[in-house]
């Protein structure tokens, strides 16, 4: 029998079970049977195989930006991170889905959103740029920024889990060791000084590096 948590569906789906080993969704036959695989069943599997390949170039990343409410949920970080985006961050029908950028969560958190967050090509990589003085009940100077640049054709992740503090104003994110014509999908979050509290990911658009 099939059980849904978290937005992740595991057990037993007609003849496939489907279970986390070592924080991935791993789905399998079970026994021999010459029926196809149903459209359902077939969606699944492709979401897990595209999931898969995206986290594991950002794995570091999502361990920080879901650790605090795996452990609040006793959790896996991995799993939790995994269980949301397979569910929120996909557009398109098998089989032609992929994901949707503009609604993956990296990071997930009750720590207070800043407001209209902006992003500079400048000539050592992203500019990141936010309001220094916003300071809200649930946040502190001292919070440190999180970035992410994703690069999907060349399937690459540039980004820093401790940047500079909600103070400073900005933040550069470098991209010296990548190379340029390419489009990134990019990201912003805080995260505390002390990694008790962490914000959502926002996203921040398009940029062609």
């Amino acid at each position: 029998m099939a059980r849904q948590k978290n937005g992740v569906t595991t057990g037993k789906i007609g003849e496939t079970v489907t279970y986390l080993l070592n924080g991935e969704l791993v789905t399998r036959g079970i026994g021999v049977t010459n029926k196809k695989p149903t459209k359902p069943q077939l969606t699944f599997r492709q979401k897990t195989r595209i999931l898969n390949a995206f986290f594991k170039k950002i794995a570091e990343f999502i361990s920080v930006g879901f650790e605090f409410e795996g452990l609040k949920k006793r959790k896996r970080a991995y799993a939790l991170a995994f269980g949301y985006n397979l569910v929120n961050a996909f557009k398109g029908t098998y089989p032609k889905m992929s994901i949707d950028f503009t609604k993956v969560k990296l990071t997930s958190g009750e720590m207070p959103d800043i407001s209209n967050p902006t992003v500079e090509v400048v000539g050592e990589g992203f500019k990141f740029s936010w309001n220094p003085k916003a300071i809200e009940v649930g946040t502190h100077w001292t919070d440190q920024v999180m970035l992410m640049a994703y690069f999907p054709k060349l399937k690459k992740a540039m980004y820093i889990t401790a940047g500079a503090n909600r103070d400073t104003g900005s933040c550069l994110l470098p991209l010296y060791e990548t190379s340029h014509g390419h489009i990134a999908e990019t990201y912003i979050s805080f995260i505390s000084n002390d990694r008790r509290s962490i914000s959502n990911s926002i996203y921040t658009g398009q940029w062609f590096w």
